[in-house]
């Protein structure tokens, strides 16, 4: 069944899964579910189900789509605020709010945990935490699964909350190195089909900070490691021999943008971050495998298995990774109809692939670029996007109605330099210069790409970044928010602004959609700018908000 059929299907077309799945869970293998917390069968048929956002990006299929169809072009401009709920923590808002059965989860830059009532706003529980932070402060939420809340936090713990009342089931400290290692991703939990011990997958964030990235699964019992696959091939890997010398050691490949999977072939879509250290490549000659890379992983056996890689920027010298969860959809390149993968980098490049082998479809630039063949230099030069420019962390949506990719991109340009060796010091960042300097005008749009021929059908341009990633709708809707703070809806068709609303600070986190009592509501969080300032930006708070709008 294609990914298309499955979606179309419903519920239904997974009812064999399903009841495999249920029985499992009757017969009591590890701990029983809870009713406060998403069924295997609820993750499967998740793109289906518009009441409940229960990943990161909707459903497995990393397509931030939803079958809502309440909000429509034509009454968008009756949408009104619901709710808007202020935070205690300051910081940059990046997560993506998960809603369960009339429940909120949302996270904050310092690893705050709130479960709020999802048609009010109501604070029900809040768990605070005071992790030790390495670089920046950022989190992207949290996984919904076994009766609990899971986090992965700034210093390298996952931790284990109760749904019900936010009290610590358990806490662990689980990257290898907590000198250079935390988590920013959101886990996500997975449960094979057919049934089988469920597991939670996070990525770690330590590439710019001299280590190797790594996707883990982990039991969400005890925290314990089930299976774990690194980035980077070790001596006697295939492609080890694309890394000089020792540079392999302290080479890179964070996880940031979270994980795609085709639950019918048990495929996990990942991309992989840039190799370090940046800026000065010299020191890591070679394509520097898998960094700036998709892989697809097999995830049917016992540890992952490399199915296939492209690498998107051999020996990225810039830090242009992709850094946004890949997109799986079923979509019409000409005439024919083909399994496809997309994702876009952050030199600005859309890319478009088979699902199947990993081959290049097509390729779109989204974004401003100029020197990019030239790497940065002792007495510096430009180039652009900036290293928060191109296409950064909070992705797109693929249309079914209109067969296009609705992706958000930047327009920043940069002043880089390089230094003449690099130090690896426990901590700080491993780098061999300074980040660039900014050179504006910074502003960003929201393109809608073609599959059939990656041309643009339409581009929205913002005189301001446009960070808040692409929700689309099955009435014919899309909602971003850009960096100064204002959510918008633009009609899917004509790419025109229908509505738009100032949310009072700075939006860098994905809009998303639910049901609550049958009535639909759109979400965004906004908070501080944090490491994406500009010049530009407008005066406003730096509060942590979440804001919700309805027709009612």
């Amino acid at each position: 069944m294609t990914l298309r059929e499955q979606l179309k299907a419903g519920v239904a077309s997974l009812a064999p899964v399903a009841l495999g799945l249920s029985a499992f869970i009757c017969l009591g293998a590890g701990t029983a579910l809870a009713q406060s917390t998403p069924s295997p069968s609820d993750f499967l048929n998740a793109a289906s189900d518009p009441a409940n956002w229960i990943l990161p990006a909707k459903s497995y299929f990393g397509n931030h789509y939803t079958p809502a169809t309440q909000i429509t072009p034509e009454n968008v401009t009756g949408l009104h605020l619901a709710w808007k709920t202020t935070l205690d923590d300051a910081g940059p808002m990046e997560n993506s709010p998960i809603v369960y059965d009339g429940t909120m989860y949302v996270t904050t830059a310092h690893d705050h945990v709130y479960a709020l009532d999802a048609a009010t706003g109501k604070v029900k529980w809040e768990f605070t935490y005071s992790p030790h932070v390495i670089a920046f402060a950022a989190n992207r939420g949290i996984g919904l699964m076994d009766g609990n809340v899971y986090i992965g936090t700034l210093d390298g713990h996952l931790i284990a909350l109760n749904a019900e009342t936010g009290q610590k089931v358990w806490d662990k400290v689980t990257v290898e190195d907590t000198a250079n290692s935390f988590y920013t991703m959101a886990p996500v939990p997975y449960y094979p089909p057919g049934g089988g011990q469920g597991v939670l997958l996070l990525g770690v964030s330590n590439g710019d900070w001299g280590g190797n990235g790594k996707i883990t699964a982990f039991n969400p019992t005890d925290g314990s490691v089930v299976w774990s696959w690194t980035s980077i091939p070790g001596p006697g890997e295939p492609n080890h021999d694309s890394w000089g010398g020792d540079s392999w050691k302290r080479a890179g490949g964070s996880m940031w943008g979270g994980v795609t999977i085709d639950t019918a072939t048990q495929t996990m879509y990942l991309n992989v971050g840039n190799p370090t250290p940046d800026f000065l490549a010299t020191v890591r000659p070679g394509d520097n495998l898998y960094t700036d890379s998709m892989v697809a992983l097999d995830i049917s056996g016992a540890q992952p298995k490399l199915k296939w890689y492209h690498q998107f920027i051999p020996h990225d010298t810039h830090d242009w990774d992709p850094p946004m969860q890949p997109i799986l959809f079923n979509g019409k390149v000409g005439n024919t109809e083909e399994e496809l993968v997309a994702t876009g980098d952050k030199a600005g490049n859309f890319w478009l692939l088979n699902a199947a082998t990993g081959d290049l479809v097509d390729h779109t630039a989204v974004s401003f670029q100029k020197g990019q063949d030239t790497p940065p230099s002792l007495t510096g030069n430009y180039a652009c996007p900036n290293t928060l420019g191109g296409v950064e962390y909070q992705g797109g949506s693929y249309d079914p109605a209109t067969n296009a990719v609705l992706l958000p991109s930047q327009n920043e340009c940069g002043f880089w330099t390089a230094d003449k060796d690099a130090v690896y010091v426990a901590g700080q960042f491993y780098i061999a210069g300074a980040f660039p300097k900014l050179v504006g005008p910074n502003t960003g749009q929201m393109n809608a790409i073609d599959v059939s021929t990656g041309v643009f059908e339409w581009r929205h341009h913002f005189d301001l970044p446009n960070y808040g990633g692409a929700l689309a709708t099955a009435s014919g809707l899309v909602f971003s928010g850009n960096l100064g703070g204002t959510e918008n809806a633009f009609d899917t068709q004509t790419g025109n602004i229908l509505w738009s609303y100032d949310t009072g600070a700075y939006i860098q986190a994905p809009t998303e959609a639910y049901e609550v009592n049958g009535q639909e509501y759109i979400v965004v969080a906004s908070g501080a700018a944090g490491n994406a300032a500009i010049p530009e930006l407008p005066a406003a708070g730096q509060q942590s908000i979440v804001s919700t709008f309805t027709l009612k």
